[in-house]
């Protein structure tokens, strides 16, 4: 089972944010602050519309496409 569900998802963010709430208030800020750096290297190193492999296949999909192929 795949654990990428909504259900789950907001599991997930409510035991985030019950956690949350027990750390002092600059202690919540920095974890926000934390995840979300975090969130951003993610994005950035897993980015795949500018990886040169991601737009060969676009590429290849393309030609592909117009020469008739299934």
């Amino acid at each position: 089972m795949l654990r990428t569900s909504r259900t789950y998802r907001r599991g997930v963010l409510a035991l985030t944010w019950l956690g949350e709430w027990r750390l002092p208030r600059p202690e919540r800020r920095a974890a926000r602050a934390e995840r979300e750096t975090e969130r951003r290297l993610y994005l950035e190193r897993d980015d795949t519309t500018h990886a040169s492999w991601r737009r060969q296949e676009r590429v290849d999909a393309e030609r592909r496409r117009w020469a008739g192929w299934e």
